[in-house]
């Protein structure tokens, strides 16, 4: 006989320990707004600032007062970011064919080049033994705004087949303030018109020690872009289709004590942008037809090991393969490529009782030439007399490779680019408090980030613009997060905000010469916040969201011409819902006191706006 054996472990330390820089975007909150694009879901349930040119358009994220190509995106642990822009379109990411969401910084970016601010990842995760799947979504909203969204496969004991479907499409000729014109004028916008749409298989299947995974994301839009405020009286034809396919395979192989992870993928896409302008005659003043083709391959062997005690070994090599054709760089012959090879070890465990540490190395080696070690280095301390409370310090070292539009764009694309090289120090404060009817999770930190090399376009003698390593950046602010949850009988309430504050500059001898040097870069807010708040009762849910945005500069300079400041804004949104047996039914307000702002300088922003959403899930 076996005498009896009590394993026990804090609930709370150990979620404490596992969000140490990362931040989980509430699986509710997915599935609620399973209909719109991630740049709206980061807006209002994230600190990422979000710059949107208006629905339909271009939308890009600033982590820790850095710019977009400092963010980096992962799907399935796969880079999205574009090897020509360097950066992602967070409209094109459609939150329907995610499942998880999650935010990392500091030591947690360290496994990818090029998150200097921070990583944004997205992933499918399926779940065995679920039998039939069959979710079915329909909105309609102001400006003929429609959205059709499928989901159909089964799920069994150890296979699963999905295959999830989308489109949405919308006139967007809301009505806007000019204010570029004297006197203002109510006008509709035009020419904004855009569709989207996709289907994703995915396919997965367990056996006895390992799983296999396969998942295809196909996607295709068409996007006219209207022109500015103080232009739109100009004849003039805009519009871009952007199509790509993007394919991984994965096999992970699990024993006692790790596993290994062996996948491959394939991204292609195609992008093509028109502009035509015309004077009041019909005749063409300008014309602009680019055709971008990318084709990219990255292969990942992923390892997790357990070593003594508490101690695990982390271990990847990456390598990438970038091949652009573009009709913007030139004569070349064949297109451009980049191979990345790329080392990552990591090792974390306790040092003492309640401290951990984690250390990481990285190494890359571009186009046969090594850019250098990049170590980075986290202490996480959990209160041995308060649980639930830990404080966390952080040293990370992290570098970004220049885009090949960098390198490459004619005319001025520099091939004597050097990567930007950043380090950042963190302190977070976390407190996680659990009980049957109430949780609170509260969190606080700072950040101190300096990046150099820091790649800015600036302009030449000829007429043209060049990217240069001119810039020395300086990032430093505060975030604070809350998330509260009562339940009281057959109610539940919630209640969720971020507040950030940012405060980067340029530090370099370019900016003082310029009178720019610690002055707030462009279209970065100091002052970003968001919050959220839940009432459900029975089968009822009413919701509302806020939105804070503080003022933007639009340029370094304030003798410049064209130097504008942005004025804060606040947007105010409510939805009221009802489930009626596997239905679903919705009804949402958007900008609910018909605010008018601006996110970029002369781009109209919709005012107050309705939406219907209906929902059939077995």
């Amino acid at each position: 006989m076996l005498e009896n054996i009590e394993i026990s472990a804090s609930y709370i330390n150990n979620k404490v320990q596992q969000k140490t820089m990362e931040r989980k975007i509430d699986t509710a909150v997915i599935k609620r707004l399973k209909t719109v694009s991630l740049s709206q879901l980061l807006i209002q349930h994230s600190p990422v600032f979000i710059k949107t040119y208006g629905p339909g358009s271009t939308a890009s994220a600033s982590f820790r007062g850095t710019t977009s190509s400092h963010t980096l995106v992962l799907w399935n642990g796969f880079q999205l970011n574009s090897p020509t822009l360097g950066e992602v379109d967070f409209s094109m990411i459609p939150v329907f064919f995610t499942d998880e969401i999650s935010l990392q910084w500091g030591s947690k970016t360290s496994a990818n080049s090029g998150g200097l601010g921070g990583v944004v990842n997205i992933a499918n995760n399926q779940k065995f033994n679920e039998g039939l799947i069959l979710d079915l979504r329909q909105t309609y909203g102001s400006f003929n705004t429609w959205g059709s969204y499928l989901t159909v496969g089964y799920s069994a004991k150890n296979f699963i087949a999905r295959v999830k479907a989308y489109r949405n499409s919308s006139d967007n000729d809301f009505t806007y303030t000019n204010i570029a014109t004297i006197p203002h004028q109510e006008m509709k916008q035009k020419n904004a018109d855009f569709v989207d749409y996709g289907f994703m298989p995915e396919v997965q299947a367990r056996f006895k020690n390992s799983l296999l995974t396969f998942v295809s994301w196909n996607q295709f839009s068409h996007r006219n872009y209207p022109q500015i405020m103080p232009n739109v009286f100009n004849n003039t034809k805009e519009y871009a289709d952007n199509d790509f396919s993007r394919n991984f395979l994965s096999y992970k192989y699990y024993w006692n004590s790790g596993r290994v992870e062996v996948k491959s993928s394939y991204f292609h896409e195609v992008q093509t942008y028109f502009l035509e302008s015309y004077t009041s005659n019909g005749n063409p003043v300008t014309q602009n037809h680019s055709l971008n083709k990318s084709d990219v391959f990255r292969q990942i062997i992923d390892l997790q090991q357990d070593l003594y005690k508490s101690w695990k070994l982390y271990a990847k090599i990456q390598w990438d393969n970038e091949k652009v054709t573009s009709s913007n760089y030139g004569l070349t012959i064949g297109g451009k490529t980049r191979n990345i090879l790329s080392f990552y070890a990591a090792v974390d465990g306790k040092i003492y009782k309640d401290l951990d540490l984690r250390m990481t190395l990285r190494n890359d080696i571009v186009d046969d030439k090594s850019v250098g070690f990049f170590p980075t280095a986290t202490l996480a301390y959990r209160m041995p007399f308060v649980k639930g409370l830990s404080f966390n310090l952080g040293y990370s070292h992290n570098y970004r490779n220049p885009s090949l539009n960098d390198l490459y764009w004619n005319p001025g694309g520099n091939e004597n680019l050097k990567g930007e090289n950043g380090k950042t120090v963190d302190f977070d404060i976390n407190y996680l408090y659990e009980n049957l009817n109430f949780n609170l999770d509260l969190r606080t930190g700072l950040y101190y980030s300096k990046v150099k090399d820091w790649i800015q376009w600036v302009p030449t003698t000829y007429r043209y613009w060049m990217p240069k390593n001119v810039s020395e950046v300086m990032a430093r602010g505060a975030e604070f997060h809350l998330k509260a949850n009562y339940r009281y009988a057959l109610w539940n309430f919630t209640l969720s905000g971020n507040y950030v504050y940012s405060n980067t500059t340029d530090e370099s001898e370019y900016a003082q010469q310029y009178d720019s040097d610690g002055k707030q870069l462009i279209y970065i807010p100091k002052h970003h916040a968001n919050a959220f708040a839940e009432v459900r009762w029975k089968t009822w849910n009413l919701n509302y969201t806020f939105e804070f945005t503080g003022k933007r500069t639009t340029s370094m300079n304030d003798d410049d011409f064209f130097a504008y400041d942005l004025p804060y804004y606040t947007l105010h949104h409510l939805s009221l819902g009802k489930q009626l047996k596997k239905f679903r039914l919705e009804f949402r307000i958007n900008n609910l006191t018909n605010n008018d702002y601006q996110t970029i300088l002369w781009r109209a922003m919709p005012g107050r706006s309705y939406e219907v959403y209906l929902e059939f899930k077995l």
